[in-house]
């Protein structure tokens, strides 16, 4: 996920645009981004203030919640880091936080249940209106036969949804993976799936909008080139895509 590919310069941003730029170029196209440099590290204040004054206020941050917490640590003697990595974002994005993506391995499995419900406990607590808001992705397939989506939902959170874990909670965040590595460069769709496409656009069309706002990401390993696939799903939504910086560029021609 993220803004910040020079693949995309051309197809999504104008070929001359500065790095610096872009994402002031990336607001004007989505309202939202999902930050994955968070997952490396906890960013600095100012650096968060920054991205908070390129963005209009209707605008999103999502952020990853730093791998020395859900990777090494696996949850364990952690939940006060995770607290204070939450008001970070909170105190500097400020309405301009979405979610909080408590993304865990590929190999916490249901046996480590009781860590992770420790760890919420810790973390998010019963303070629901001061809470950091947490959504859980899970990644290992154990997690579908459990009523851990009810469990969440009890605390008010929620689970990330993608291709591959579906752990039947409400529809709200939504990540499409693709394979890693899949392809050398994202400047264009180079898988065609958009029977996938179509049967998501339809669970959007029918989840209840009453609901939390609905945060979907598209990594470019789906299909090559995630701002053309986030707009090929805008269209079988019957919504008109905009038209990126780059093509503008080229209509001129």
């Amino acid at each position: 996920m993220g803004w910040a590919y020079e693949d995309w310069k051309g197809p999504f941003y104008t070929s001359d645009l500065p790095a610096g730029k872009f994402l002031t170029e990336y607001c004007r196209i989505f309202s939202t981004v999902e930050l994955d440099t968070t997952f490396y590290g906890a960013p600095r204040p100012s650096t968060l203030q920054g991205w908070a004054s390129q963005v209009p206020d209707d605008f999103r941050f999502s952020a990853k919640v730093p791998r020395a917490i859900t990777h090494e640590q696996r949850l364990r003697s952690s939940g006060t880091s995770a607290r204070e990595f939450g008001n970070l974002l909170r105190d500097h994005l400020g309405r301009k936080l979405g979610s909080i993506l408590l993304q865990l391995p590929p190999d916490f499995n249901i046996d480590e249940r009781g860590v992770l419900e420790t760890f919420l406990d810790e973390s998010v607590g019963d303070d629901r209106p001061n809470a950091i808001p947490l959504v859980v992705e899970f990644r290992s397939i154990g997690w579908e036969r459990t009523d851990i989506a009810e469990s969440l939902l009890a605390r008010g959170l929620r689970c990330a949804t993608t291709e591959r874990i579906d752990s039947g909670s409400p529809l709200c965040y939504v990540r499409l993976l693709g394979e890693e590595n899949a392809v050398a460069r994202f400047n264009e769709r180079q898988f065609d799936r958009s029977a996938d496409l179509k049967r998501w656009a339809e669970r959007i069309r029918v989840r209840d909008h009453s609901e939390d706002d609905l945060y979907f990401y598209v990594r470019n390993f789906y299909e090559g080139h995630a701002p053309a696939t986030l707009f090929a799903l805008m269209e079988m939504l019957n919504m008109i895509p905009p038209t990126p910086p780059g093509q503008q560029q080229m209509s001129l021609f």
